[in-house]
């Protein structure tokens, strides 16, 4: 079963040929929604419909032939396994799903920390 992702979870390292980005958290700001979860609202990472917009990630040189320097790599997520599942409109990002930088390069799967919340259906708290 999937989990949820926060900013605090991690995806994987990528190239985009010239340079080489570390994984690290995803980062940016949690979305709180009209879902409660322990007792709270529930705040998610989401994959679309508009991007969530991750921290950037520096890049470090891997190819000596090409002098273009490393860009800062810009991350946004991409929902590559929860694409059904939608809370007040946006596709939270679980377990599975991708961080891909703006510039290209290979996908960047989420790996972990994730949440797992106890969804209360059907309640007003």
């Amino acid at each position: 079963m999937p989990n949820l992702a926060s900013p605090a979870t991690i995806d994987t390292q990528s190239t985009d040929g010239n340079c080489l980005y570390s994984e690290g958290p995803i980062g940016g700001t949690a979305i709180p929604t009209t879902v409660v979860a322990n007792k709270a609202p529930l705040k998610i990472v989401a994959a679309a419909p508009n991007p969530y917009v991750c921290a950037s990630i520096a890049g470090a040189k891997i190819n000596p032939l090409v002098p273009a320097p490393c860009q800062l790599g810009v991350r946004t997520l991409r929902p590559a396994v929860n694409t059904s599942v939608i809370i007040n409109g946006m596709l939270p990002a679980v377990t599975g799903d991708e961080a891909q930088l703006l510039l290209g390069g290979s996908p960047r799967p989420l790996t972990g920390p994730f949440i797992h919340p106890n969804i209360l259906i059907g309640t007003n708290l």
